[in-house]
Parts: structure tokens; C-alpha cells; sequence
């Protein structure tokens, strides 16, 4: 290779690289207006109906997509697996909707980091996958992060931030399960049956408990749903430019920024312990991603040393 080809390659790869950022940086600051719009929401409706409207709209907007394009992309052969990812999901999502209402949104945050953890579990559990003792070492360190942020004896474990850590578990039974249903089916069709599910699985609920959205109420739903949509999609687009060894650590960007937006919105500063349990979470879950990494790229498929 000449020097003239391989500075165009450094080029062409910085490039590829500050894009990756981009999309990350734009995904993690869109993540952070999803518990700023719920806690709007929430004095209007209960948790379960926001999920309902949410995933209502993202359904009408996938399935219009799909008629548009190819209807046939929908096929799939795994519905069972899809029943069961949107019902993790739901419970992630209506745990973490009602903490976020009543507890710090930069504490609930940092606790909701751990859900890379709960996964590094469950995947070991329910498909085999091998973990060594680094990886499981870097998870232990990673929830004795979230003591940090809870502070058990010294503050009184808030039931709030006890859901958030219920949710990150559900969320992390979600990832596991979208590994399985990878094997077979597309993102989008992916998408499109947890929001359709899930709004099935809200419906009963939802019944129950229903308010109705207000005129205003309305704006921030459609906002909430298009989050929903773009900033997974951003996070899919960092991920096309780099490693998910490299994106995974961007996470933590959305920390500060809801730091930021709870402070101006809500007059919320959290404490330094909040940022120091974060920064533990954050430095066991990075670990984790990029010992993952490491172990992909070994074509050998050898045991963890």
C-alpha cells in the first residue's frame, strides 16, 4: 500500500469514526427527553396508558411503512419469541415509567446502566453462552456500583429505585431475546411486533385505568413515540460506523444530559455518590462490552483465559 492510498484509508476510517460518534451522541441526547415527556405525561395518565398510546402510534407508522414498502417482510416464524421479548419489554418499560415519575431521573439513570449486566446473566443462563471469571468479576463490580447509588444503610432503598432495577432486569431479559430473534427475522419486523404486542398486552390495563389523553397530552405522545423510533435507530446507525465495543461506553453520555435536563426542568441536582456509582457501573459494563468483543474476534472459539 502507497502512502497516497493509505492516507485516503485514515481518512476514509476517521471519518467512519466521527460519524459513529455522531449518530451515538445524537441517540444517548434523544433517549434523555423519553423520562422528561413521562413525567409530563404521567399527571395526566397512568404508566400503562402511556405505553399503550405510545406503542399504538409506532405500530399505525411501522405498518403503514411495511404496506408501503413490502408487506411480506412481516413473516415470521418465531411469534412465540416475539410474545415473549414484548412481554419483557413491557415490563421494563412500565417499571421504569412509574420509578421515573417519584425518584431523581440522574439516580434512576445510573441505575438503569446495570442493564448490560443483567444481560451478561441471562445470556450465560438461557443460551449457553460461556462466561469467564473477568466477565463475571466486571458484573459483580459493576452492581456493587449501584449499592454505591442506593447507599443501603446510610438512606432508606426507595421502592422507585427498586423498579428501575427491576426494569433493567426485564430490559436485559429483552436483549436476550432479541439475540434469539435475530437469528430469523429483520430489525424492523422485530420492532414492529414488540410495539404491536405490547400494545395488545397494555390494552387490558389500559382499560381499567383510563384517562385519555388531553390536547396537550398529544404533542408529547407523538414526540414520545417518534423518540422511540429515531433513537434506536441512531444507536443502530452508530453501530454500522463502530464496534459495539466503542458505542457501548458512549451510553453513559446520557447521564449528564439528563443531569442537565432534570436541572433545568425539575431543579434535580444528584449527589456525588449518584455520579460515583454511575462511573463504577460504567466502568464495569465497558469492560464487559469490550472483553465481549475481544472474544468474537477469536475465530479459534477457545475458552476465556
Amino acid at each position: 500500500m502507497d502512502r497516497t492510498t493509505g492516507q485516503t484509508a485514515g481518512t476514509a476510517y476517521a471519518g467512519r469514526v466521527l460519524r459513529g460518534v455522531a449518530w451515538a451522541v445524537v441517540s444517548m441526547a434523544m433517549f434523555t427527553f423519553t423520562p422528561v415527556f413521562v413525567r409530563f405525561l404521567s399527571s395526566d395518565m397512568h404508566a400503562v396508558e402511556i405505553i399503550f398510546h405510545r406503542s399504538l402510534i409506532a405500530t399505525v407508522v411501522l405498518l403503514a411503512w411495511f404496506v408501503w414498502t413490502d408487506i411480506s417482510r412481516l413473516r415470521t416464524r418465531v411469534i412465540k419469541s416475539h410474545v415473549g421479548r414484548a412481554a419483557l419489554n413491557f415490563g421494563g418499560m412500565a417499571l421504569w415509567f412509574q420509578a421515573i415519575v417519584s425518584m431523581p431521573l440522574a439516580e434512576a439513570t445510573a441505575l438503569h446502566f446495570t442493564l448490560p449486566l443483567y444481560t451478561v446473566i441471562f445470556a450465560a443462563i438461557f443460551l449457553g453462552e460461556r462466561v469467564g471469571w473477568r466477565r463475571w468479576a466486571a458484573t459483580a463490580v459493576g452492581f456493587l456500583g449501584a449499592l454505591i447509588v442506593l447507599r443501603p444503610g446510610a438512606v432508606p432503598i426507595s421502592a422507585p429505585a427498586m423498579m428501575v432495577l427491576a426494569s433493567a432486569a426485564f430490559y436485559g431479559g429483552a436483549v436476550v431475546m432479541i439475540k434469539l430473534l435475530t437469528r430469523t427475522d429483520a430489525a424492523l419486523p422485530i420492532a414492529f411486533y414488540s410495539n404491536l404486542l405490547m400494545g395488545v398486552i397494555a390494552l387490558v390495563p389500559t382499560i381499567f385505568l383510563w384517562k385519555g389523553p388531553t390536547l396537550s397530552d398529544i404533542p408529547l405522545l407523538l414526540a414520545l413515540a417518534a423518540i422511540g423510533t429515531a433513537a434506536p435507530y441512531c444507536f443502530t446507525r452508530a453501530l454500522v460506523n463502530l464496534d459495539a465495543s466503542v458505542v457501548a461506553p458512549l451510553d453513559f453520555l446520557r447521564l449528564p444530559f439528563t443531569a442537565l435536563a432534570a436541572w433545568l426542568i425539575f431543579a434535580e441536582v444528584p449527589d456525588r455518590w449518584t455520579w460515583i456509582g454511575a462511573a463504577v457501573i460504567f466502568g464495569s459494563t465497558t469492560y464487559v462490552a469490550r472483553r465481549e468483543a475481544r472474544l468474537k474476534e477469536r475465530q479459534d472459539g477457545g475458552n476465556e483465559r
